[in-house]
């Protein structure tokens, strides 16, 4: 079992175990991140105690969370709070396991690629709680036909995206592959999924015309 013992093997369990206490807050229901958050962290300490981690990067692992709910309870600015809270516990994490020149021992691809992946998992996630959030105050969405936002995660023709209309996320599909950044207009409402088409970028607020 000593292979096991290994500053990559200690550094997804952390990232993952963090990653998965966001998601529990996104969804406090899922008992199944909750086991999985456990079982990874118990065995991440394992891992720090193995390998003598540095007790000072612990500090920015354990305060990676406050960002990220920082952004759940706003309504914009969602991706850069999400993008401090990931790279703090990126960071924090490859800086609890370093040799004796303080070099990180993480491989940084690894790093660089969990920490994506985590990282839009979670993005996923947050974005459809706001959808929910969204439709709760929302009766009836068909006013919302016509209106202009902003692409936040790419939309493809077989895989739905995350749009930002008016400071709200809301899951899009197109007909054709709309960039991040893309400016679209909403053609119509199916319940939580929005169909829209690319639109003339805006320099102004987003409106309803």
């Amino acid at each position: 079992m000593q292979f096991l013992i290994n500053p990559n093997i200690a550094y997804v369990l952390i990232v993952a175990g963090v990653a998965q206490f966001f998601l529990i807050n996104l969804m406090p229901k899922s008992r199944l991140l909750m086991i999985g958050m456990v079982l990874c962290l118990v065995a991440a300490g394992y891992e720090l105690v193995t390998l003598k981690g540095n007790p000072w990067a612990l500090v920015i692992v354990a305060l990676s969370p406050l960002p990220f709910l920082a952004a759940v309870r706003q309504t914009r600015w969602l991706a850069h709070l999400l993008f401090i809270a990931m790279l703090m516990l990126t960071v924090g994490s490859m800086a609890l396991l370093v040799d004796r020149n303080g070099n990180p021992t993480v491989n940084y691809g690894l790093a660089g690629f969990v920490s994506i992946f985590l990282g839009e998992a979670v993005w996923i996630a947050l974005g459809r709680t706001r959808n929910a959030e969204g439709l709760s105050s929302r009766d009836n969405p068909a006013p919302m036909v016509g209106t202009v936002g902003e692409v936040r995660t790419e939309i493809g023709v077989a895989s739905a995206g995350l749009v930002d209309i008016d400071g709200e996320l809301w899951t899009a599909r197109s007909k054709e592959t709309i960039p991040a950044g893309s400016t679209v207009r909403v053609l119509r409402c199916d319940g939580a999924v929005l169909t829209v088409k690319k639109a003339p970028k805006l320099t102004g607020k987003p409106d309803r015309r």
